[in-house]
């Protein structure tokens, strides 16, 4: 089953407590090696494979091409299977072992970086190895001081973000390769080197030690940064999962509690200089929301688990993590609905929006893509109305917000706007939302919207001058006349003519749900069919 969030674009409800995110003193949570950002791990375990790999790649080609060469059984005047033969091919399979363990996904991704140092180790003794069957000696040590294992150690931190300390020993274990295999060349027939070329074999590697422990503090460094600015108060962000144009949404986790949630991340505007802070202008915006929306508790109006700023004056969103689809995508994908089910979301839809009008607020927003569907304990096709960021107090005028939302622009959006809105009307009520509530159901029935146009202010004009056409006459399903005639009387220019409230419009839907109901077992043999293959494939993060 698809696990989803509100669309970037859509966040409300039910705040507890503004509060300033600070960092906890310890730095070891959830997510990593001493808490590395979890995105940060998962990635460096899939560079790790890759190295993996092509670490063996690398050893095949060198090591089979020189060993293909007539030159190598003159040199050493054997044509059999030699000793070196089977220590390399052991490097090169355990290396693709390695790739496949790393990629499997079945071992833990912290452990799996410790054991990303131990083949560090293992990787530059494939690499020495040459020592023992060098066929010049001591002629090809001497021209060759400087070994690959250097890059190899300079090279891992970037690999394995990890603490210094334990690149520092991995480092060591691994500089430590060509004076062991040093110790093995010489334990045998081959002649000892002299002290001074000794120094200059290994002396190289241990430098590169000293190289590889500046890295890793580096890269460890900037690991935590980014895991101390992925703390949102008592949240941990865990996975980007959309980026829109107010923000981002993440998947995050209670330090403390197994509930997950969606943080949404509000992203400056053009007005920041760039800064990546909140300017004052939103943060007065949301802070409305927040504060506008506090007390609504209607099941369907999604919940807001709290809120904050970060100390770069970022400002975030934690929401209940949804299990669904929105209305703009579910039309999108699947096409126009049936009318029963429309009604369903219809209703659902007017019950959010009834607490919200009886203390006064005005949506503002109602379009598809912040009507969310979803799969909500037991029930299916559960709908939460999503984004009260445009709210507004009944009679308070528009003009209010000037230096607030920008000016000269259109609030809401247009294709679902009322002609309220679209002329500009300093004062918008509850009829103004039914009518954007009208355009959705036009929307779920034809597939399309109320009226088409190539621009805004076309679209603007003929909400305001342009009587729309019924449903059913864009519709290749039969509408019930009932319905049909609601909704154009919802979508009624004179907003004095259309139903007068959210209530009066759930008790005629009602009605016209008692001759087709759209039931829990049609909804469920729905989600059923659909969640499982096709949903699991779409991201309602817009």
């Amino acid at each position: 089953m698809l696990a989803a969030v509100p669309t970037v674009d859509a966040v409300n409800h039910g705040f507890l407590c503004k509060r300033e995110a600070t960092p906890e003193p310890t730095d070891r949570v959830s997510g990593g090696p001493a808490g590395l950002p979890a995105d940060l791990v998962e990635k460096a375990s899939r560079r790790l494979g890759l190295a993996a790999l092509i670490y063996a790649a690398v050893y095949l080609l060198a090591y089979g091409s020189a060993r293909l060469t007539q030159d190598f059984s003159q040199q050493w005047g054997y044509t059999g299977i030699y000793p070196a033969d089977v220590a390399a091919s052991a490097f090169i399979l355990l290396s693709v072992g390695f790739f496949f363990v790393a990629r499997s996904g079945k071992i833990d991704k912290d452990l799996l970086l410790d054991l990303g140092l131990v083949y560090e180790v293992f990787g530059a003794a494939g690499i020495e190895m040459s020592i023992l069957f060098m066929p010049e000696w001591p002629m090809g040590i001497e021209n060759g001081l400087l070994s690959w294992s250097c890059v190899w150690i300079v090279m891992f931190p970037l690999l394995v973000p990890t603490t210094p300390g334990k690149t520092l020993i991995a480092a060591l274990a691994t500089a430590s390769m060509r004076p062991l295999m040093y110790l093995f060349a010489v334990a045998g027939p081959l002649d000892p080197l002299p002290g001074a070329v000794v120094f200059s074999l290994v002396f190289p590697n241990y430098i590169c030690v000293g190289l590889a422990v500046v890295g890793s503090r580096v890269v460890y460094g900037l690991g935590r940064d980014i895991k101390r600015a992925q703390r949102m108060g008592s949240y941990q962000l865990v996975e980007l999962l959309g980026v829109g144009g107010m923000g981002e949404v993440w998947k995050a986790e209670h330090r403390m509690l197994a509930r997950p949630a969606a943080i949404k991340l509000i992203r400056s505007d053009s007005n920041s200089g760039g800064s990546g802070q909140t300017p004052d202008g939103h943060l007065q915006r949301f802070e409305r929301e927040v504060q506008a929306t506090a007390l609504l508790r209607s099941p369907h109006t999604v919940e807001v688990y709290d809120y904050g700023l970060t100390e770069d004056r970022t400002f975030y969103y934690v929401m209940e993590l949804l299990d669904g689809i929105s209305l703009e995508e579910l039309i999108k994908k699947y096409g126009p609905i049936s009318p029963e089910r429309a009604v369903h979301i219809l209703r659902h839809s007017c019950h959010s929006l009834a607490e919200a009008h009886e203390r006064g607020l005005i949506h503002r927003d109602i379009k598809p893509a912040n009507i969310f569907l979803c799969h909500h304990g037991l029930e299916f096709d559960f709908v939460k109305v999503l984004d009260f960021g445009l709210v507004k107090h009944t009679g308070e005028k528009v003009e209010a917000e000037l230096g607030i939302t920008q000016i000269g622009t259109f609030i809401g959006t247009p294709a679902y706007g009322s002609p309220e809105m679209a002329s500009g009307s300093v004062v918008v009520g509850a009829t103004s939302d039914i009518y954007s509530l009208a355009c959705v159901a036009y929307w779920m029935l034809t597939g399309r919207t109320v009226f088409m146009a190539p621009s805004i202010p076309m679209m603007l004009v003929k909400h305001l001058n342009e009587e729309p056409k019924p449903p059913s006459s864009y519709s290749r399903q039969e509408i019930p006349a009932a319905l049909d005639k609601l909704i154009l009387e919802c979508l009624n220019k004179d907003p004095g003519e259309r139903p007068q409230s959210v209530k009066t419009l759930d008790s005629r839907l009602e009605q016209i749900a008692r001759s087709a109901v759209w039931t829990q077992e049609q909804a469920k043999n729905w989600w059923t069919q659909h969640a499982a293959s096709d949903l699991d494939e779409h991201s309602p993060v817009t």
